[in-house]
């Protein structure tokens, strides 16, 4: 998961769910991978907005259950979400400021700042379009080309 901007006991947490017969408490998850409450907290807080993990609550029982979502497209699109907001913020936030303070003549690093804004737009676009379009159709492309590519390993 580290590759899609998502913390490693973040990773740590999802396999464990996904591999839970059963709904987990978040003492549960402590308890089993060893971490402090706090960043089982965390970490299942980000996962909970990306939409990886569900929250659920057990009539009769106080504390919350959590349990993975299972589905690889909308694992898909919760990654990509994560990834795009990780990898998209830094340029949104650098090319206006850098564009302010640069001087009329620096007009070669201003066109690299204005190539590298639109292929971030671009790319952003893209991933809104895999994301929202149509993501079992991404997901079905994507694992089309991995069994591709490890037929050619095999040869």
């Amino acid at each position: 998961m580290k590759p899609w901007s998502l913390p490693k006991a973040a990773a740590k947490i999802h396999a464990l769910l996904l591999s839970s017969p059963a709904p987990m408490t978040a003492d549960d998850i402590v308890d089993t991978l060893e971490l402090s409450s706090g960043s089982a907290s965390t970490q299942l807080r980000l996962l909970s907005e990306l939409g990886m993990v569900e929250r659920l609550r057990i009539m009769g029982i106080r504390k919350f259950h959590y349990k993975a979502i299972s589905d690889p497209a909308h694992i898909f699109v919760a990654l990509a979400e994560a990834r795009k907001r990780q990898a998209f913020k830094a340029m949104d936030t650098m090319a206006p400021v850098i564009t302010s303070i640069a001087q009329k003549e620096d007009v070669q690093w201003l066109n690299t700042v204005w190539q590298l804004q639109a292929l971030s737009n671009l790319m952003s676009q893209w991933f809104q379009v895999c994301t929202t379009k149509d993501p079992e159709w991404t997901v079905r492309l994507m694992q089309s080309a991995i069994s591709n590519k490890s037929k050619d390993f095999k040869h």
